[in-house]
């Protein structure tokens, strides 16, 4: 009996050896590609590198780079996060696209295994004395590759309506962002409120989906796109630089409806928000409502972290003696939470947010613009 115990062992460990280590059904079907030629820089990255890295917010001391044409490439489709320096603009715009910190990791890749763009790009910001610098080989085709979601530009959703192109464009804001102004033939669609509203979305799934939010901060769209995704949508794309970016080029969009009294009221003022959080000695609340991720790579000392997607269930833990100001990157989460608790609370005066976008550092420091 020991010795039938014994052979059973030997034959588990035998498989368990030889099965072959899968860290997702993806990973193991598309594998990055690496060359070694004349031409190719020498550190070589791939996707299972850069995805954890191409997220929001971005992690301190990495930049991804893109190197391929701005017009002809980048606009109609590139890697989440992702800055543009065209290999051919390196010596006129690096200096100014480029972190002046020669220690912070740069990644810099293009069209695929043929494409020699972000390798010229690597030898020249190494030459520049960049420290960290390598070559993520399989580019966009190996990010796409992999099923993973790519961003656009503003302009590339502008051409597709100037040739009448099939598709649906999604504001993955606030319905009261939405109705103050958004983007021409935007649908609204708030990810807090996605999967009542999935409805709206087409039958046919392989229309082309844009989503887009309040900027190149903003992680609803990016929510929102994958929880396409995973509803079997094949063609989706993120408009990372958002509503404003579209405003920028474009201008504004026709408002739907227009600021209340009850509006205003609810917009905290900035000045007063920042000479209080100076002070040392605020007399509110502050609640986060980015995610726990967002939060932890820097956030307000002393706030409150809260998800938007679990405010629902925490609005009665809320003080009621103290005035509540809501926060997030871009102010959309934050107005969402207002009105939320407006709804369930509509006698209550302490509740506040703040209409602007904050960049927060992780060393606690953080800077607040308000929005226009």
């Amino acid at each position: 009996m020991k010795r039938n115990l014994f052979v059973n062992v030997i034959a588990l460990l035998s498989l368990f050896f030889l099965l072959p280590y899968s860290a997702s059904p993806a990973a193991e079907a598309v594998k990055s590609p690496v060359i070694t030629t004349e031409w190719s820089f020498p550190t070589q990255v791939g996707y299972d590198y850069v995805a954890p890295k191409a997220v929001i917010p971005k992690p301190a001391g990495f930049m991804l780079i893109d190197s391929r044409p701005y017009e002809g490439r980048y606009i109609h489709g590139y890697i989440p996060t992702a800055v543009s320096l065209p290999d051919s603009a390196f010596a006129k715009k690096a200096a100014e696209i480029l972190p002046a910190d020669k220690n912070v990791e740069l990644v810099f890749y293009c069209q695929g295994v043929d494409c020699t763009l972000s390798h010229q790009s690597a030898f020249k910001a190494q030459k520049a004395g960049y420290k960290k610098v390598s070559v993520y080989t399989g580019g966009l085709p190996d990010w796409l590759a992999h099923g993973a979601i790519p961003a656009v530009r503003v302009e590339h959703v502008k051409q597709a309506m100037e040739k009448g192109d099939v598709y649906i464009l999604i504001d993955s804001r606030p319905a009261e962002k939405f109705v103050q102004g958004s983007v021409p033939t935007a649908v609204s669609i708030p990810d807090s409120r996605f999967a009542q509203r999935a409805g709206m979305l087409p039958a046919d799934k392989k229309v082309p989906l844009f989503f887009f939010c309040g900027g190149c901060d903003c992680v609803l769209s990016h929510q929102s796109a994958r929880k396409a995704r995973e509803l079997g949508y094949s063609d989706i794309a993120v408009v990372e630089a958002g509503y404003p970016a579209w405003t920028a080029l474009y201008g504004s969009g026709a408002a739907v409806g227009k600021k209340d009294d009850g509006e205003r009221q609810g917009m905290y003022p900035v000045i007063d928000f920042e000479k209080a959080l100076a002070s040392g000695k605020p007399s509110f609340v502050v609640i986060d409502m980015r995610s726990a991720a967002e939060y932890k790579a820097g956030h307000i000392p002393g706030s409150i972290n809260i998800a938007a997607d679990a405010l629902e269930g925490k609005l009665a833990d809320l003080p009621r003696d103290r005035d509540v100001i809501f926060i997030c990157s871009t102010g959309s989460r934050a107005g969402e939470a207002y009105y939320a608790a407006k709804d369930k609370y509509p006698q209550a005066k302490n509740f506040h947010y703040l209409e602007a976008a904050i960049k927060f550092n992780n060393d606690g420091t953080y800077q607040i613009s308000p929005n226009p």
